[in-house]
């Protein structure tokens, strides 16, 4: 077990119709409880790093310390570099050693986003390296016209073509999901996803993981998608625990342990809601 390509958990999700986990962490700690998550509930688990954190922490620091997680694993893990929104962000996260990148083309035009895809992977492929794209209009659940107009939905006849010329390892879809927190409850078009999912046999992702109703996503997941992305909810247990214990007298520690073990369950609830009486290693 321990670390694996992105692209081989995605099959492997594929083969046994589950969706990985795929969460946005942001220093060593948060990705050790997704890890510590994954382990206890035997599931495979993706260890994603968001471009925008590198004011924080640089893209190098970040995929040594998740490969090396990965790599100490006892269940499946892969690392990824998340929403690069320019080829030289998702080309420079190869450089800095992640072994999975996406390159967000999706605000562009579509001939634009496909041959601004295709020259990322084609550079990331010689290198081993696998490659996510998205395709439609993934905005933010704070504006409902976002996600509630079919017209910036993915096209399946579209998906074929894109698929077919990029040869991306995953696909990140738009069917009535949106990062963030949504300002309505959202209604995932699961007719299109089926459809988008007999069209191409590349792994489906579906972003904006954070608030989609348990109903829909069990569904999302028998329909297609192989893979589902998690950052708000994460963040916000995360400052949430840590704010909870750190304010105690003691060692500070021990209390960082107590906001893990919070952070863990919730890492292990998302795992089980995504996958119900789900597949295990």
């Amino acid at each position: 077990m321990g670390s694996m390509k992105v692209r081989e958990i995605l099959r492997m999700a594929d083969e046994n119709r589950f969706a990985v986990a795929a969460i946005d962490v942001f220093d060593y700690q948060s990705a050790a409880w997704v890890v510590e998550a994954a382990e206890r509930e035997k599931m495979p688990v993706l260890l994603m790093f968001y471009p925008d954190m590198s004011h924080f922490i640089p893209f190098t620091t970040m995929a040594a310390v998740a490969t090396d997680l990965a790599k100490r694993a006892s269940v499946p893990v892969g690392v990824h570099l998340d929403h690069g929104k320019a080829y030289e962000v998702a080309v420079g996260g190869i450089a800095a050693g992640f072994p999975s990148v996406m390159y967000d083309g999706s605000a562009k035009p579509y001939e634009e986003n496909l041959a601004v895809t295709a020259a990322v992977a084609k550079c990331a492929h010689v290198l081993g390296v696998d490659v996510e794209a998205e395709l439609g209009t993934v905005g933010q659940g704070s504006r409902k016209e976002d996600f509630c107009n079919a017209e910036l939905y993915t096209r399946p006849e579209q998906a074929k073509d894109f698929a077919e010329k990029t040869g991306v390892d995953a696909l990140a879809v738009a069917i009535g999901n949106s990062h963030g927190h949504y300002v309505c409850e959202p209604h995932l078009d699961i007719k299109r996803l089926d459809e988008i999912n007999r069209t191409i046999s590349t792994p489906l992702v579906l972003h904006g993981g954070s608030g989609i109703p348990a109903e829909q996503m069990i569904e999302s997941v028998k329909y297609g998608i192989n893979k589902v992305n998690i950052g708000t909810e994460f963040f916000e247990q995360c400052k949430k625990s840590v704010a909870a214990h750190m304010g105690r007298d003691g060692f500070v520690l021990d209390h960082y342990k107590e906001a893990g073990e919070e952070v863990i369950d919730f890492v292990r609830g998302r795992i089980a809601r995504i996958n119900p009486g789900h597949f295990s290693l």
